[in-house]
């Protein structure tokens, strides 16, 4: 990653009809800060009224995302995540994702027995007004991993 993309990241905040580069920046941010740094005090600078994730076969509200969030970290907590591709076109961004983590601490899914787990993933965000109303998430091996309890 650019040094120049890196800075960026830190310092531009989604803004009202922020294009396809301002939409990355923000979608960038959900993988490498919110969950590669479980800093999940910035979602109110990436979120949108009405915010829905769709995966696992369902629907997600924000406050039942971050708890999944939430508890991923806890079960991984040295998770290290790369934005591994990244692609926008009008309010779309694509982003293709890595983590590797250890499973050191036992919570729901996940039995803390300090097996390593690599995953790769894409997440599809859909912007308005320079932030994420919808994530449609999509990975290799966290689901499968829950249900081999990693």
């Amino acid at each position: 990653m650019s040094a120049l993309f890196a800075a960026a990241l830190l310092v531009l905040p989604a803004a009202v009809n922020a294009g396809p580069a301002e939409n990355k920046v923000t979608a960038s941010r959900v993988i490498l800060e919110k969950m590669g740094q479980g800093r999940f005090d910035i979602q109110p600078e990436l979120y949108g009224p009405g915010f829905v994730a769709h995966g696992f076969g369902r629907d997600y509200t924000l406050a039942e995302d971050e708890a999944s969030g939430r508890q991923l970290r806890a079960a991984f907590p040295d998770l290290k995540v790369s934005v591994d591709r990244i692609i926008a076109e009008g309010d779309l961004v694509s982003l293709h994702w890595s983590a590797v983590g250890t499973n050191t601490a036992k919570v729901p899914g996940f039995p803390g027995e300090g097996k390593k787990l690599a995953v790769d993933g894409m997440s599809f965000f859909r912007f308005a007004d320079g932030k994420i109303v919808e994530e449609i998430g999509l990975d290799d091996g966290v689901a499968e991993a829950a249900r081999q309890r990693v």
